[in-house]
């Protein structure tokens, strides 16, 4: 919730928002609003998941001149991460925020879920030798700052945010505070 209470704060009020993933698209759901009709797009509940960052493509090519930002799980990323190298060669600057917990849905701080740990990617290092920008986040407070970066940029770019991989755990990486 703190992810998306800081990109919400950020976004330009005609803003266009893809969220893709699982509990990322529940918090997002709940917790970002659009403002313009037609301009907050989703994988939906009919299991379309890895369409964020295909359909922020295909919005920043209907808007040009709008703000567009994917909001991803990393396991919807991984489906369609590649889709980087697309933004970078049509010159689309598209921000996608990976919110990455490790896995395929989260887990609970006491038990592993084998076949759905995927570990840390790192997105943002695979965005930057595709040519957008990249960047790592573990601290909060430097989700906007990190925003403000990847927009001014000009270019396609990847914040790979590490948040708990547990969702309602206390996390050591983010000061031991609830997310």
């Amino acid at each position: 919730l703190r992810l998306c209470k800081e990109i919400g704060d950020f976004l330009d009020r005609d803003a266009i928002l893809s969220v893709d993933g699982n509990e990322i698209l529940h918090f997002g759901r709940q917790s970002l609003n659009t403002f313009v009709p037609g301009h907050r797009l989703n994988s939906g509940v009919t299991g379309t998941m890895g369409v964020g960052l295909p359909y922020g493509l295909g919005a920043q090519i209907a808007k040009p001149d709008t703000q567009v930002l994917v909001l991803h799980g990393d396991g919807s990323m991984g489906l369609n991460a590649m889709e980087i190298d697309t933004a970078i060669r049509h010159n689309l600057p598209v921000v996608t925020v990976v919110s990455n917990n490790a896995g395929w849905t989260a887990r609970t701080p006491d038990q592993r879920k084998p076949g759905r740990e995927l570990g840390f990617t790192a997105f943002d290092r695979m965005a930057e030798s595709l040519g957008a920008h990249g960047e790592r986040v573990e601290d909060p407070d430097e989700i906007r700052p990190a925003l403000e970066r990847a927009f001014a940029g000009g270019k396609a770019a990847v914040i790979n945010v590490i948040v708990e991989p547990t969702a309602a755990g206390v996390s050591r990486a983010w000061g031991g505070s609830r997310m």
